[in-house]
């Protein structure tokens, strides 16, 4: 009830607070692919390329075959990979210095941004103390 409800705090998909500004908290489908940039092009690309070649260099007896189906498996996990990098550039999850500025929002400064790696429960930037 708490999503159909509008309550934007229980719709996070995570218990910890973004680290990054918000642009949307529950992107929808249409919001997530409209949100594609070049690096998630990229990824879809790549493994959908990277599993036909395997295919057709693994697949001995049916090659054809073999590269298709590894190829539509390349492209479900590239199209996979992709929207979840996107998504979480909206919800502010990564980060997202470009959807700041097309949305008119202010990126933090670089204090205020997480280090590389950084982990909520070990790491005392959450913390703040």
């Amino acid at each position: 009830q708490g999503l159909l409800a509008g309550e934007p705090e229980k719709a996070m998909p995570s218990l910890y607070p973004a680290p990054y500004p918000v642009i949307n908290r529950q992107p929808t489908a249409g919001a997530v692919w409209a949100n594609f940039n070049l690096g998630d092009i990229a990824i879809l690309t790549g493994t959908t390329l990277g599993s036909a070649v395997f295919g057709f260099i693994t697949g001995a007896p049916i090659r054809r075959p073999q590269m298709w189906f590894c190829g539509s498996l390349g492209l479900l996990a590239g199209v996979m990979c992709a929207h979840q990098c996107s998504a979480q550039r909206l919800m502010g999850f990564r980060a997202n210095p470009r959807e700041c500025a097309r949305y008119g929002l202010t990126f933090p400064a670089k204090e205020d941004i997480p280090p590389r790696n950084w982990s909520v429960l070990t790491d005392s930037w959450y913390r703040k103390e």
